[in-house]
């Protein structure tokens, strides 16, 4: 195994961590404090980061896009989370419906890709959560006609007609457009019948609400959208009838070992906050870093962060190397990462002590940010079923989307 990066990986690491550190992370408290959830959307970063070529990430380069693989994504993803996780978010659904529009009908390309690729700030969103469809496609519990999302798609003449609710939906309120996920067929159990359309905003029948207010990872705009009558042309599918999900794993691959990068920037984040007080910070007559129960923990956060990232670039490599592995490989190192997260922010804000609670240290943002990544990309505990399913087959992939 090479854990030597190449020079293109590495340029983009130091792109991101120079943009992250330069421009996201002293704009990153001062919007988390805004009370109203729709001010703290950085829309100029979305620009600045647009001409480094941030937000094109994964656009096939023939379009103009830098096509980096997994792993480089997953390089910039945690970079640009350990400047603020709610950009880092934002930033990543670019880069996966970019790259599936790319590769979408020429209608798509005509009246998406091309004005998605000419405005810096045009942002995808994409849709599948709903009020009692959430990570139903994370876990192993198929073959039933209750399972998975509601919202419709029924062919009428040349167009689809899309009707539904989804919720919590990343970009939904800024987006320019979205991948919906839609049953085409209800007849037949999860998760057959299920199909992907692109959905331009500006279609009428189509509606965004508020941004959902948030204690954490309050950068990334979440809305719930609604489908009332959509209608989309029949080239607006993605893939073939009923088997949209497999169109959409070719050109999505990589999401959870993402969804852990992000949690590696925030628990990266955490650790420098904690070790820059840790050093400061004078009792008994020395810093306090010098103090063994210190020391202790800050060695034990910065171990299991580095195990996490071992687990994290692994699972990214394996999807061009080794698919095989690449499912399992991602829901461990989601599951891993998340949780390393979780425990830096804690024990990090217990190292500033009653400081730590303070609104103007920046330990207590990093706390609640890491917090929310028990819940994105599919709960802990529900990937933690997918993984005993797997073990439980002899480590067979499920199909993922």
């Amino acid at each position: 195994m090479d854990f030597n990066l190449s020079p293109e990986q590495r340029h983009w690491q130091q792109v991101a961590r120079k943009f992250a550190y330069e421009k996201i992370r002293p704009r990153a408290r001062e919007l988390d404090r805004e009370t109203d959830p729709a001010k703290t959307f950085p829309l100029d970063l979305v620009r600045e980061a647009s001409r480094l070529g941030l937000r094109t990430l994964k656009v096939p380069r023939k379009d103009g896009g830098a096509e980096v693989d997994v792993l480089t994504e997953v390089l910039v993803q945690e970079e640009l989370c350990a400047g603020d996780i709610g950009f880092g978010m934002t930033l990543q659904h670019a880069w996966r419906e970019g790259n599936i529009i790319a590769h979408a009908s020429e209608a798509v390309r005509e009246r998406v890709l091309k004005p998605f690729l000419a405005d810096d700030t045009a942002l995808p969103a994409f849709a599948v959560t709903e009020e009692h469809a959430g990570s139903d496609h994370k876990t192993p519990y198929f073959e039933t006609l209750d399972a998975g999302p509601r919202t419709s798609a029924v062919r009428d003449g040349a167009d689809w007609v899309i009707n539904g609710r989804k919720k919590w939906q990343t970009n939904g309120n800024v987006a320019a457009f979205v991948i919906v996920a839609a049953r085409t067929n209800p007849n037949v159990p999860w998760p057959k019948g299920l199909s992907f359309f692109v959905v331009p905003t500006d279609t009428p029948g189509f509606s965004a609400s508020a941004p959902l207010d948030k204690v954490g990872i309050r950068l990334n705009q979440n809305a719930d959208l609604t489908f009332d009558n959509c209608r989309i042309p029949a080239d607006f599918l993605l893939g073939e009838v009923d088997h949209g999900r497999e169109f959409i794993h070719r050109y999505s691959a990589g999401s959870a070992a993402k969804e852990a990068a992000k949690a590696l920037g925030i628990a990266r984040a955490a650790l420098e906050a904690g070790i820059a007080f840790a050093k400061q910070r004078v009792q008994g007559g020395k810093p306090i870093i010098e103090h063994q129960a210190i020391g202790q923990v800050i060695a034990d956060l910065a171990t299991e962060i580095e195990m996490a990232r071992t687990l994290t670039w692994r699972a990214a490599w394996s999807v061009d190397h080794a698919p095989e592995e690449t499912d399992r490989l991602e829901s461990m190192a989601k599951v891993a990462a998340a949780e390393a997260a979780v425990k830096a922010g804690v024990r990090c804000l217990e190292i500033f002590g009653g400081q730590g609670v303070l609104r103007d240290q920046p330990i207590e943002k990093l706390a609640r940010d890491a917090l929310c990544m028990m819940h994105t990309g599919a709960g802990n505990h529900a990937v933690r079923v997918r993984i005993a399913a797997m073990l439980a087959r002899g480590g067979e992939a499920m199909a993922i989307y």
